[in-house]
């Protein structure tokens, strides 16, 4: 017998998991994308999901929900994954623009794309070995300098950025405060 996918979601709807199997991403799912990244509906990672990213992301979330270490990790790990296909999309549907989707805030674009060219596969999201470049706008005010001396002090990679790259890279970061 072959279930078609609208009998799929009419059987799954009876079990309670319809909402989940037809919209993607749920009320509870944005919220925890808000708290733990800075993410809505509308930033460029979430809005620009496939169908089937945004219900991936979705089971990511909630099969690991009263695990919330290893949930933050994996959802972590998911949108660290899926972030540089949603690039080359955006970059396939607007060509000659940035390598990803623009930052709110258009001063802080030359920063966003050095960040998206250099930095984002660690420090967008964070990672085991590397804080989320969220976390660390919380934590104190960024300069040139202050970047210059983490890139120099803290950091496996030996990147030369020139001072306007560490001041546009300092102005996005700042950008992410909440």
């Amino acid at each position: 017998m072959r279930l078609t996918i609208a009998a799929a979601v009419a059987v799954a709807g009876l079990f309670g998991v319809g909402a989940a199997l037809a919209d993607g991403l749920t009320p509870s799912d944005y919220q925890y994308l808000q708290r733990m990244f800075g993410l809505t509906a509308q930033s460029g990672p979430i809005a620009d999901l496939t169908p089937n990213e945004s219900q991936a992301l979705h089971s990511a979330i909630d099969d690991l929900k009263t695990y919330p270490e290893g949930r933050d990790r994996q959802v972590r790990r998911y949108l660290t994954l899926v972030y540089p296909r949603e690039c080359k999309r955006w970059v396939e549907a607007h060509p000659g623009d940035a390598p990803c989707s623009p930052p709110a805030d258009p001063a802080a674009a030359p920063g966003k794309a050095a960040s998206d060219r250099l930095c984002a596969e660690c420090h967008l999201f964070g990672s085991s070995t590397a804080p989320a470049f969220r976390e660390m706008a919380q934590q104190r005010e960024w300069n040139a300098h202050k970047v210059g001396h983490a890139l120099r002090h803290n950091h496996d990679l030996l990147l030369r950025l020139s001072e306007p790259q560490l001041d546009a890279l300092a102005v996005y970061i700042n950008s992410l405060k909440p």
